[in-house]
């Protein structure tokens, strides 16, 4: 690539980065306002609680909670049922789930638990009167039921269990799951069991009475969306992977920007104040498929069976908020303390239910809801075996195309070298050898602008004055000698999918988490070495200075590279050229070190191939003959 293209490509990366900033302060997903019948957040000193509408579909029978006495309050029991992935701690108020450990997740000295700081249990029920106890029925390891009499002689059971193993299901992951046992019996390694990471819930509701029963419309908390990494590394947690997916006929993620208020670009004219809840009606109306919560790496997602879709589903968000109405995010410096540690519950506290219609019950039938309820890491193949769209949680979007075979590639490399590490070294030189014929095609092209640019230099000398003239004349002696000025774009065109699809991939793989390669300790953080305290906060930053490495040798290869490519153009902006990583320095210092690795090996490839082509004589550019 010439020194032009290089430029562009900066620059472009720069706007890029820049836009996307601003457009997340500035002028977030606008909330829509909530619908009549969403309930506000509760004012008093306890917490806020997400509720079902008031209104109810017309029945033949509605319940009358006057009918039967209420039962007698029962003591709390809890149950805990688990498997080699996960450790579920469920309650008997309510039949709901109090948090979930994740038991191949390490976080700190114990292991990864979500929903443990949540305003409400996963899957608690409101609207239905009568619901706040349960019996235990039956218990097991790997299950248990609750009962308990609605009002109206209404029995409802709920049931949980463990699903099945969906590994081996579909698509890629079971071809990686054969693969890897392949790989396995040759080494002679020993059988793993299958981690499985779903509940199947079913809610069993029996009408014994003579009449029928419509129970009202209810909802079932999701939980919040856990943060994670608040003060390790010193690191604030990047909003945008902490919030709720939900899916209708297309993806959404509802994150802390969607509470906050808008304003119009460079004008700061106010569109909308911020929300505390909002309805995801307001922003799609159609029915649910899913909907869940996450963050970078880890997802609580709730699947209703066919036929029973989420109607809609209600956000909520209980973050402090700043005098500009925004809501204070661990971004902010008011959210940390005077040594830049993240101060104590200012960490995002987004929490999501799911609302469904009104339940008729004929008399003397029974109606079973069913649901899926996945809580485990975010890995592509895990949800994409769920079968209902579920791998959209992963948020690839357009580059999903090419984020899923080199997610594939890379854990095919990880299967044989068991380092992600190694992994990623190799696909990074995969990528290369793809695009070598292309980094040729712009090198020969950059050979030629060389070859030209004494040529040129005398048109810059003879039309100086003339600056319209100049540039006619200089894309006259460009099509004379058949010589394309934007030819080094071509690889740049090529690597800038490739970059935001490693980007997304390296940023959000949970796979990646915890695992070390050399002096890196966990590759989807900075590779931080040895960490200062600073008497002020930095943007970018924060108020600890780490010394990252691979950022700092990905900013000298870069330089390098720059430097070793023929200067072509105006000799002063080539100099400033040559410094513009440094401005990228800050902007990518804390990026994870798996993009920084790729981009070490990527650049030290790239420097051996424009090192090749230097050592290349100059073309000996001839004249295309003039068609008559």
């Amino acid at each position: 690539m010439d020194r032009t293209s290089r430029i562009g490509v900066f620059i472009c990366i720069f706007l890029l980065v820049g836009l996307e900033i601003a457009m997340e302060k500035y002028y977030p997903t606008p909330p829509p306002k909530p619908k009549p019948a969403v309930t506000a957040p509760a004012t008093s000193a306890s917490p806020a609680k997400i509720t079902a509408p008031t209104t109810q579909a017309p029945s033949p029978t509605a319940i009358n909670t006057t009918e039967t006495a209420p039962v007698p309050s029962v003591p709390e029991v809890t149950t805990v049922i688990e498997n080699p992935a996960i450790k579920v701690t469920l309650t008997s108020k309510g039949a709901a789930i109090e948090d979930i450990e994740l038991k191949q997740h390490q976080d700190g000295e114990g292991h990864v638990t979500l929903n443990a700081q949540a305003h409400s249990n996963v899957l608690a029920l409101d609207g239905w009167p009568g619901v706040a106890d349960f019996q235990v029925k039956q218990s097991s390891p790997d299950g248990v039921v609750y009962t308990a009499l609605l009002p109206g002689g209404v029995k409802w059971e709920r049931s949980y269990a463990f699903g099945p193993n969906r590994e081996t299901d579909t698509g890629m992951s079971g071809f990686l799951r054969k693969l890897s046992h392949k790989i396995g019996r040759l080494m002679g390694e020993p059988e793993t069991a299958p981690m499985i990471y779903t509940l199947d819930v079913q809610d069993s509701l029996t009408n014994s009475g003579a009449t029928d029963v419509t129970l009202p419309a209810y909802s079932l908390s999701v939980g919040r969306a856990e943060p994670l990494l608040v003060r390790k590394h010193y690191q604030a947690i990047s909003d945008q992977y902490l919030g709720s997916g939900w899916f209708t006929e297309k993806f959404y993620l509802t994150t802390v920007g969607n509470f906050n208020p808008g304003y119009i670009p460079f004008i700061g004219i106010k569109t909308h104040d911020g929300k505390d809840m909002f309805s995801s009606a307001s922003i799609d109306d159609k029915p649910l498929q899913w909907l869940g919560v996450e963050n970078q790496f880890f997802a609580v997602l709730l699947t209703p069976a066919e036929g029973h879709p989420i109607q809609h589903a209600i956000f909520q968000c209980f973050n402090q908020r700043d005098a500009d109405g925004y809501v204070i995010s661990t971004r902010d410096t008011q959210a940390r303390d005077e040594e830049g540690y993240l101060l104590p519950g200012l960490e995002p506290d987004i929490e999501a239910a799911a609302f469904f219609p009104a339940i008729s019950l004929p008399a003397g039938q029974t109606v079973n809801l069913n649901y899926g309820l996945y809580a485990g890491p975010k890995e592509f193949n895990r949800l994409d075996a769920l079968g209902g769209h579920q791998g959209e949680l992963m948020n690839y979007g357009m580059f999903s195309i090419l984020i899923v075979p080199m997610l594939t590639v890379l854990h095919f490399w990880y299967l044989i070298f068991h380092n992600y590490g190694v992994a990623i070294i190799l696909l990074t030189l995969m990528i290369k050898a793809i695009t070598w014929p292309l980094q040729s095609i712009a090198n020969r092209s950059g050979k030629r602008m060389q070859a030209l640019a004494p040529k040129l230099k005398e048109l810059q000398a003879k039309f100086k004055e003339q600056p319209e003239k100049l540039q006619t004349e200089t894309f006259a002696m460009y099509r004379e000698y058949g010589v394309n000025p934007f030819g080094g774009c071509l690889p740049a065109l090529v690597q800038m999918p490739v970059f935001f699809s490693l980007y997304f991939m390296l940023m959000n793989a949970v796979e990646l988490r915890g695992q070390h390669f050399l002096w890196v300790h966990d590759l989807t953080q900075p590779d931080s070495v040895v960490t200062f305290a600073l008497p002020f906060i930095l943007p970018w930053i924060g108020g600890h200075f780490s010394l990252n490495l691979l950022p700092i040798m990905v900013t000298g290869l870069t330089m390098v590279m720059m430097r070793m490519t023929p200067q072509i153009g105006d000799p002063q902006q080539a100099k400033i050229a040559q410094w513009m990583p440094l401005v990228f320095l800050f902007i990518f210092y804390n990026f994870a070190a798996a993009l920084s690795l790729y981009y070490v090996i990527n650049n030290c490839v790239s420097i051996i191939q424009i090192y090749r082509n230097l050592k290349k004589p100059l073309p000996d550019l001839q004249r295309k003959p003039k068609k008559k």
